[in-house]
């Protein structure tokens, strides 16, 4: 049997800091490889990525 993985990542345009950065994982994380992602420089800094609760 095997254990349950979730990723979560915000959407923003700066898909490496999404994937390595701020991710949420529900269960054991697994290794993420960044080198396909573009470089942080080369996109918009990511905002608001803070998990809330609306309520």
């Amino acid at each position: 049997m095997s254990a349950l993985r979730t990723f979560v990542r915000p959407n923003t345009t700066n898909l490496k800091r999404d994937h390595l950065i701020d991710p949420i994982w529900i269960g054991r994380p697994l290794a993420m490889h960044g080198k396909f992602l573009g470089e942080e420089d080369e996109v918009e800094e990511a905002l608001n990525t803070e998990p809330t609760l609306g309520a």
